[in-house]
């Protein structure tokens, strides 16, 4: 029952996931319509300050609140929410106005020039009204309403879209595109003031908040290190290769970034479920049974992306440059794996409140990943750089589940896991023999589906087909 729970909860938050996905998207052929190159580099570095920014505007908390709630009563529950939401308010507006007046330098240090300081600003204004969010938006998940959290996101989706399209056409270019997003923000904002105020209760209490920000914070240097993680490997390909490889590179990550689609779709159903049953007796074997199921069905997802999304790159993209991005895919959906193991082998450090961890892993696995990439792109390229970050999010998911395993042992069957991964791969290395063609691309469709029919008849037990049968409602 509960991996139906999970199941569900996962399709609505990844429904809203991929709606908004499609509509920024679908925006895509707007801005290059009327933004001139120049601008939309200048989109690009603001949404790379707006990324980092949101770390540091949000302290952890959004982590921290989960984690706390679930050791309170029921009764201090309310008392808690208002006092994360009036702290996080606070601090959030205390950030705004140190950009505010900053700003002329963030552009100086962005743009080379200080004519940016209007952008600057509006991407603050659109943290500040987020800080706003999170608290809400955070309950919404606690108690499982993922349709209404969907509902609120689409909404705030449709109306910063249409504004978008308003403004840009209008002839206010990137300064439209940010001042849709305040507006966004501000309208979700509004909309979840209704349901924080039918959830908490005016007070103020210290004692939690400490606790919440003694696990939160922690989480400030690892967001930061998880988006060097992300993004390095591009600022050190253009120091050794050229701007069209990076270019290459780029598109076989987006490929591959569908991967993500079902990481994005379950980690806000996750969370809740782990911090619930983390105090049952039978707690750590719930929890160790689900993360088994949901691995497997990761590789099953991630060998079926890696066979068929390299001919749907070739077959979509006119440009045969491109094409050269096919090879990059299945490294980077082998990555993004690695992040899924990550997600569900790591949750003993979130159980046992031992935050400090998250920094140490992500630290060392981004210097594994800059060190490889300047080791090894001067002699293979971007497929260098796909490698390497393999191998820190690799590191991440070992680190991560030995670390947990010594706070809260939990008894995932790490045996099936690796069988169906060594059957993944064997099945993408049948598929690599064929070339690229319309008659390889179905057969390498077929090896997917034979892989994910190897997975129900031989690594699922009855009992795992019985309870996914039930989730896919047989």
């Amino acid at each position: 029952h509960s991996l139906k729970g999970l199941a569900r909860l996962s399709l609505a938050y990844g429904t809203a996931y991929v709606l908004a996905q499609g509509i920024n998207f679908l925006l895509v052929p707007l801005y290059l319509a009327f933004f001139t190159p120049e601008n939309y580099g200048a989109l690009a570095l603001l949404l790379l300050l707006s990324t980092f920014l949101k770390i540091v505007f949000r302290l952890g908390l959004d982590s921290g609140f989960i984690r706390i709630f679930y050791d309170l009563e029921e009764a201090e529950r309310p008392r808690f929410a208002f006092t994360v939401a009036v702290f996080s308010a606070a601090f959030a507006s205390m950030a705004f106005a140190l950009v505010w007046i900053f700003s002329a330098q963030v552009s100086l240090a962005l743009f080379e020039n200080p004519d940016g300081i209007l952008w600057v600003r509006l991407v603050a204004a659109d943290l500040l009204a987020s800080s706003f969010v999170f608290v809400p938006f955070a309950l919404l998940r606690i108690e499982g309403k993922a349709s209404v959290f969907s509902t609120y996101s689409l909404i705030r989706h449709a109306a910063n879209t249409v504004l978008k399209v308003i403004l840009v056409v209008g002839g206010l270019g990137v300064t439209g595109v940010l001042i849709s997003d305040v507006v966004g923000s501000a309208l979700l904002a509004a909309l979840l003031f209704v349901e924080l105020r039918e959830r908490a209760t005016v007070a103020f209490e210290w004692a939690p908040l400490r606790e919440a920000l003694r696990f939160g914070l922690p989480k400030v240097p690892h967001g930061v290190l998880v988006q060097t993680l992300n993004l390095a490997d591009r600022r050190i390909l253009e120091s050794f290769v050229s701007l069209a490889e990076v270019g290459v590179y780029q598109v076989g990550n987006t490929f591959a970034a569908a991967m993500k689609f079902p990481l994005s779709a379950f980690e806000p159903a996750w969370q809740p479920f782990v911090f619930e049953n983390a105090k049952k007796e039978n707690g750590p074997r719930e929890i160790a049974l689900v993360a088994t199921r949901m691995s497997i069905v990761f590789i099953t997802a991630a060998a079926g992306l890696a066979l068929v999304l390299p001919d749907v790159l070739r077959l979509v993209s006119r440009n045969v440059a491109y094409h050269a991005g096919a090879s990059i895919v299945p490294v980077m959906v082998l990555a993004y794996l690695f992040q899924g193991f990550f997600l569900l082998a790591s949750v003993g450090i979130s159980i046992s409140k031992e935050a400090r961890y998250y920094p140490m892993i992500t630290a060392a696995a981004a210097a594994l990943n800059i060190g490889l990439n300047l080791w090894l792109i001067p002699h293979y390229g971007i497929l260098a750089s796909a490698w390497a970050t393999v191998a820190g999010y690799a590191l991440m998911a070992l680190m991560g589940a030995s670390i947990s395993r010594r706070l809260y042992p939990i008894p995932i069957q790490w045996t099936r896991i690796f069988g169906a991964f060594l059957a993944g791969v064997l099945f993408f290395l049948l598929g690599t023999r064929f070339d690229p063609g319309p008659a390889a691309a179905v057969a390498r469709a077929g090896i997917a589906l034979g892989f994910t029919f190897f997975v129900w008849r031989m690594v699922l037990d009855k009992t795992d087909r019985a309870e996914l049968g039930k989730v896919v409602g047989r």
